[in-house]
């Protein structure tokens, strides 16, 4: 964990409904137990409409229950996780919260391979939702330095931040709907279209 916060700190600050900004192997992320209040906090301190979904981090694939995983998102969950890759899974059950459902019940879900997140999720013991730390159309933080010039971050309330450094230039995460018949590239980032292609057999996979 970052030195001036033990993870029995930060984990507290979770569990009482308190957001933190954490780093990922991509960009530093918003991050919180996945319930209406503090979704709502996160939707407020990127400032855009809750309506659109937030990502569940995970410490494994296990951790998904009630998701439907086909065939192909087995098989790239076991090639590229930890990392970065969002893979959207169907939630026919009902049984996730609106805010990290899309309009036709996917849920997308990572497990991340940055040291930090990783142990924290893990010491959590539940799925944390998560999205790119910034203003909405802002371009997402990769050193949250810039945090102390914002007077909309730097006053915010029940905001813990986990300051690892910079984090190395990347492109967000892949995000690949594996909730339909037929698979979607919905975003191509740090895992090229190519090596997604090389795993799923022809006809399988739209971008």
């Amino acid at each position: 964990m970052a030195p001036d916060f033990p993870l029995a700190e930060v984990i507290g600050h979770i569990d009482s409904g308190g957001v933190i900004i954490h780093p990922t192997e991509t960009v530093y992320g918003f991050g919180g137990i996945p319930h209406g209040g503090v979704t709502d906090k996160i939707a407020s301190l990127k400032d855009r409409t809750i309506k659109k979904p937030m990502l569940l981090l995970v410490p494994d694939k296990k951790s998904t229950e009630g998701l439907e995983w086909t065939p192909e998102a087995l098989i790239l969950a076991d090639a590229f996780w930890p990392g970065p890759l969002t893979i959207v899974l169907s939630d026919k059950d009902v049984g996730y919260p609106e805010s990290v459902r899309n309009a036709t019940g996917g849920v997308g879900v990572r497990v991340s391979s940055h040291p930090v997140v990783s142990t924290l999720i893990k010491e959590l013991g539940v799925p944390m939702v998560s999205t790119s730390a910034n203003i909405s159309g802002g371009q997402p933080l990769s050193d949250v330095t810039s945090i102390a010039e914002s007077e909309h971050l730097s006053s915010a309330e029940d905001l813990l931040v986990l300051d690892t450094g910079p984090l190395p230039h990347s492109l967000p995460s892949t995000l690949i709907d594996c909730s339909k018949r037929s698979l979607r590239i919905l975003r191509e980032g740090a895992i090229p279209f190519r090596e997604i292609e090389r795993l799923i057999p022809g006809g399988r996979l739209n971008v």
